[in-house]
């Protein structure tokens, strides 16, 4: 069994740092799989409770100062002879390059994690992919274009879309006196929160029984507030913050909604296509390759809050086509994202070098 290492810098919530969980779960029948997250004090308790599911994944916490916690990196990998080693994101792809080309790790892999980063953090892991490590594994055919087209070598970035663990039976939603949409991320700039606030105040002049949960957590929490009260839709938006049963909220609603200006492979449509969903989404990163126009969703221009409400209109007014459209979802998800496709892709990758 080849000897694998996972590589995380933290293991806090958040898409890349699920992915990475992700892979430890879904090579550990064929390898040897190490989890190591170099700072051992910034973790998020329920990803250390997916990795303990299976004891055949050895998690290594490593606690220090930057110096120690180095050196102890170097030395497990030399010890366990690690043969593979995977990272996520810029900062871990830097030193998972450096510190295994000297533990001399045989196979070394980046990974970019998006379709847009900015220009520090460009420049590091193009330098890490052409350089330092044996290549790089976009979760996206958008972020590898992207990624090729500022300076990567194009031979060295193989596209792995991200997965998702758990894929549920499809369940037709029952007729409902209102129609829920709901939209989950981080409150951040990337997924323009204030165009699904103006889609919803555009459909709600057309819509009576509509509902808008907002879910999520992060800086722009009170922007996002004023929003809501500046569009006048507080009476129909509920803002939860960082609730534990979002897999629930999502089953009890009827409609995904994801206005991002850019994405990877999104974790969040993923979610809302495992709770039977349609969705409308923009068209942003491989958001084309989740949703097939007209078949589980449309697909919006970014931005396009009036193109985005006329969407949500049609399957607000159609419960028929909503529950068509979240059948199709589940069927894209279970053909193209389980995990055994996932850690199959990956165990393709090692074999060819």
């Amino acid at each position: 069994m080849k000897k694998v290492a996972v590589f995380v810098k933290n293991l806090t919530s958040g898409g890349a740092e699920k992915q990475s969980v992700l892979l430890a779960k879904a090579l550990c029948s064929k390898c040897d799989v190490h989890y190591i997250v170099f700072n051992g004090k910034k973790l998020h308790e329920k990803y250390l409770d997916l990795l303990a599911t299976d004891m055949r994944i050895h998690v290594l916490l490593i606690r220090g100062n930057g110096i120690k916690r180095l050196f102890l990196l170097f030395q497990y990998l030399r010890k366990q002879q690690i043969e593979v080693l995977f990272s996520y994101l810029t900062m871990a792809n830097f030193i998972s390059a450096i510190v295994g080309r000297i533990a001399r790790v045989p196979l070394i892999y980046g990974g970019l994690r998006n379709a847009y980063l900015p220009w520090p953090k460009l420049i590091s892991d193009i330098i890490t992919c052409n350089i330092l490590t044996t290549g790089f594994i976009s979760n996206s055919f958008s972020g590898k274009s992207w990624f090729i087209q500022k300076g990567a070598k194009a031979n060295r970035v193989v596209v792995i879309p991200n997965c998702f663990e758990g894929i549920s039976p499809y369940m037709e939603k029952s007729p409902s006196s209102s129609v829920r949409i709901i939209t989950v991320g981080r409150f951040v700039e990337q997924k323009d929160y204030e165009t699904a606030i103006k889609a919803i105040k555009e459909l709600r002049e057309k819509a009576q029984s509509i509902e808008f949960f907002i879910i999520g957590y992060g800086r722009m929490e009170t922007q996002i507030r004023r929003w809501i009260k500046e569009y006048g839709i507080e009476k129909i938006t509920r803002l939860c913050i960082n609730p534990d049963n979002i897999a629930e909220l999502e089953q009890k609603s009827n409609i995904y909604l994801s206005t991002s200006v850019f994405e990877g492979t999104s974790n969040s449509i993923m979610e809302g296509m495992n709770a039977n969903l349609p969705i409308v989404c923009t068209d942003v990163g491989d958001n084309r390759f989740l949703v097939e126009n007209d078949e589980n969703g449309y697909i919006c221009k970014p931005g396009d809050y009036q193109g985005i409400a006329n969407a949500l209109w049609v399957l607000v007014e159609d419960a028929k086509k909503r529950n068509r459209f979240g059948r199709r979802s589940k069927e894209i998800l279970s053909l193209n994202y389980n995990m055994e496709i996932f850690g199959q892709r990956y165990l393709d990758v090692m074999r060819c070098q």
